[in-house]
């Protein structure tokens, strides 16, 4: 009962115990406990009424894995969480599949935050689920479309629009007005016509 109700304060003293008492915590949970606390786990996903906009889970019971997409227009943005054989103790994994219009270091801080969420704070990877949905939401809250392609992600390599002009404030893709200029031969706005640089 203590490690499906308190799996963080379990894994924090399993961590720091003598290694004979590690080992046999260790064996015992994968041997009786796991199986049953991660058929349990997945199935909580498979069944969950919590319904995301724009985002599909889906649980594997026989990989003991989550697999969530999110999806902003075209583009596809996976995240998959892996459950150890020894779960609850062992840590859960948290693998990005694709990363599409989100710079490394933002992405890498939020796997270090549900991975840390799911680890130290006794969440369901539901509850997870909906702070990384949270997350990538804000990403792409207010990002308005770029004016030369129509998209907000660009097809190729799946940029934000970032370059702004001084006059009419309107965002480019930075691929988007090279084009621009390069075929236009001038650098101004292609929306207001003023000089753009």
């Amino acid at each position: 009962m203590t490690l499906k109700d308190l799996p963080a304060m379990v894994r924090l003293w399993w961590n720091s115990s003598e290694k004979r008492v590690f080992n046999i915590v260790d064996r015992f949970t994968s041997k009786y406990v796991s199986s049953v606390l991660s058929f349990q786990e997945i199935s909580s996903v498979q069944t969950s009424t919590q319904l995301f906009n724009g985002m599909t889970v889906k649980a594997r019971a026989t990989t003991r894995e989550v697999m969530a997409t999110y999806t902003i227009e075209d583009i596809v943005i996976e995240l998959i969480i892996q459950l150890p054989s020894n779960y609850p103790l062992g840590s859960i994994t948290v693998e990005s599949g694709k990363r599409v219009g989100v710079a490394v270091q933002q992405w890498r801080n939020w796997m270090l935050q549900l991975s840390t969420y799911l680890t130290h704070q006794n969440g369901s990877i539901m509850e997870g689920l909906a702070l990384w949905k949270n997350n990538v939401d804000k990403r792409f809250e207010g990002v308005e479309d770029c004016m030369i392609c129509f998209s907000v992600i660009h097809g190729f390599n799946y940029s934000l629009p970032k370059k702004a002009c001084r006059t009419c404030k309107k965002k480019f893709h930075s691929a988007c007005l090279y084009k621009w200029f390069t075929s236009s031969n001038k650098s101004t706005c292609p929306l207001c016509r003023e000089t753009f640089f």
